[in-house]
């Protein structure tokens, strides 16, 4: 399991840096086309540095390009990171230096650009060297100004450049690795929410199925204990028998949700229409009470993760008619429109006083039957109302088929 889940981090950390490389190799295009514009408007640079320095930004580029999509490790993309980033850095220093002669600075602004790429690359440790490599650049060039072109040292404007930069080196640098904390503390939220998400679903789907047949296996077993008192073969063996099915049957719930825990995707084997009326047939003749299935729209094939959810709160609603309605009529509709499958299971039972939001106060009682449900909604990504009065319960469902799941809410 931690194997898989380095593997899988290690896939996205390698797709992020491909992007990453992407991003820059168009930007890299715009450089092209600056140094090609300022060679028209200067029209004293030469010639032949303008296409030295053009050409090769442009096979660093296209070189740029062809190994980001052929490295498949980390290492790989980190050391042609590494190596396109120096070749920018000596491009900027290759046109500042055409420009050593005129008295203005402005192109010097030119670095800021190469500091922001250090700090989107390597956080602030990246933007502050590329800063100190500017400043050290910098006063050499100074230097050469004066002592080889006799040009005079303007004070004024070296503090202004070299403080500018050092600006910019420390804030974006700050900026981009506050950015980067963020971003690691929001992966371990969303870690962390979905193992509660998964503790929840997982307790859900151990209510459903375990629980309850543990708890009817105890009620036969002490019903067993009383005929066999009774020295009575013929109840004994029809138990014995039941107490084999009912084990079977959980042995399948079980192996059910361990395959569904391991199955990431798929489409149920068979439609979901003959699912529910196998539940609903069979619960019907169980407990003696009429229902009725009703179905419109596309229903035919779901995933098979909406499928399971829809067979739980299907049987868990039913249970709980069973078990609390006193009702003699149900009635199942499933719908699927506009994207959404749309579930409604009513009877003409006697009712209870709650609401939706109350139904948080049947877990202090221990029971956890509509929580469940709605919770199970809720992980699906979609909504559950309950109306109840006199004269029976309506419960609403709406699920989205083509949404991620959004989160839990009311929890007590």
């Amino acid at each position: 399991m931690k194997a898989s889940q380095d593997e899988n981090r290690n896939s996205l950390r390698l797709r992020e840096a491909r992007r990453l490389e992407r991003i820059f190799i168009y930007h890299r295009w715009l450089y092209v086309v600056a140094i090609l514009l300022m060679a028209a408007v200067y029209k004293n640079l030469p010639v032949a540095a303008i296409a030295a320095l053009s050409l090769g930004l442009g096979t660093a580029n296209i070189t740029a390009w062809y190994l980001s999509r052929k490295l498949d490790t980390m290492s790989g993309q980190a050391a042609l990171s590494l190596s396109i980033f120096a070749v920018d850095g000596l491009a900027s220093w290759g046109l500042i230096l055409l420009f050593i002669k005129e008295p203005s600075a402005i192109i010097y602004a030119i670095f800021a650009l190469i500091i922001i790429e250090g700090a989107v690359r390597f956080s602030l440790i990246g933007s502050l060297l590329t800063g100190a490599f500017f400043i050290l650049g910098l006063s050499a060039a100074w230097i050469y100004r004066v002592y080889s072109l006799g040009m005079s040292f303007d004070v004024a404007a070296y503090v202004f450049w070299v403080g500018l930069i050092t600006l910019i080196s420390i804030m974006v640098g700050m900026v981009v690795r506050e950015s980067r904390k963020q971003r690691a503390y929001a992966e371990s939220l969303s870690t962390e929410k979905t193992l509660l998400l998964e503790r929840r679903r997982i307790s859900n789907e151990l209510h459903d199925s375990v629980l309850k047949s543990l708890q009817g296996l105890a009620l036969e077993a002490h019903a067993l204990s009383r005929v066999s008192e009774r020295k009575d073969t013929h109840p004994v063996e029809e138990r014995a028998h039941y107490i084999e099915e009912v084990c079977n049957s959980m042995s399948q719930e079980i192996r059910g949700v361990v395959f569904e825990l391991r199955d990431e995707n798929g489409n149920s084997p068979e439609g979901i229409k003959s699912q529910l009326e196998v539940i609903v047939e069979n619960w019907s003749k169980k407990c003696g009470i009429s229902a009725g299935l009703v179905f419109s729209g596309d229903v035919a094939e779901l995933s098979l993760k909406t499928a399971h959810d829809l067979r739980r709160i299907v049987g868990e609603a039913l249970a709980n008619i069973q078990r609390h309605s006193g009702a003699s009529r149900v009635q199942v509709a499933l719908a699927s429109t506009d994207g959404q499958l749309k579930l409604e299971i009513s009877d003409n039972g006697h009712g209870f006083a709650c609401t939706t939001e109350g139904l948080y106060s049947f877990v202090r009682m221990g029971r956890l039957g509509l929580v469940s449900m709605k919770e199970r909604v809720e992980l699906a990504g979609g909504s559950f109302l309950i109306s109840s009065d006199g004269r029976g319960t309506v419960i609403s469902i709406t699920i989205p088929l083509d949404k991620a799941p959004q989160k839990l809410t009311g929890r007590p």
